[in-house]
């Protein structure tokens, strides 16, 4: 049986649209996503090669369990997006950084709806991201 998303999970309500402003501070504030995002933009070794193939394989590395926590962030816009609490230009406005940098990991990119980021997956494959150049 596949893993369900977040948003399916029914761990998003309307209660926390209110906190997204929180969150993003959060995001950005804390160090809580600073060791994954680094390994992803500076392919960082052998740290990345060790996370690319803990996530296709499917086993455990303590870096694909930070790795899954980055990208519940995520499928947690995609689930506001979904119930139009959040538009693509404030998502990409936000966080267009981090979403091309998800966007150009392959082995990220395969893995999403199999892993249940589903929400995540359609996202990254439907926004525009030219919206903050606007």
């Amino acid at each position: 049986m596949r893993s369900r998303s977040f948003f399916e999970r029914g761990v998003l309500s309307i209660s926390v649209v209110p906190q997204l402003r929180i969150r993003q501070i959060d995001f950005f504030e804390t160090d809580r996503y600073a060791e994954i995002r680094r390994v992803l933009d500076y392919a960082e070794q052998p740290s990345y090669d060790e996370l690319a193939a803990a996530v296709l394989s499917g086993t455990h590395h303590r870096l694909a369990d930070a790795l899954w926590r980055y990208l519940n962030f995520f499928e947690l816009l995609a689930g506001l997006r979904q119930l139009g609490q959040i538009s693509d230009d404030e998502i990409v406005r936000l966080f267009d950084y981090d979403l091309r940098l998800i966007k150009r990991q392959e082995f990220i990119m395969v893995a999403l709806e199999p892993e249940g980021f589903d929400g995540l997956a359609n996202l990254l494959n439907t926004v525009r991201f030219d919206i903050a150049n606007r």
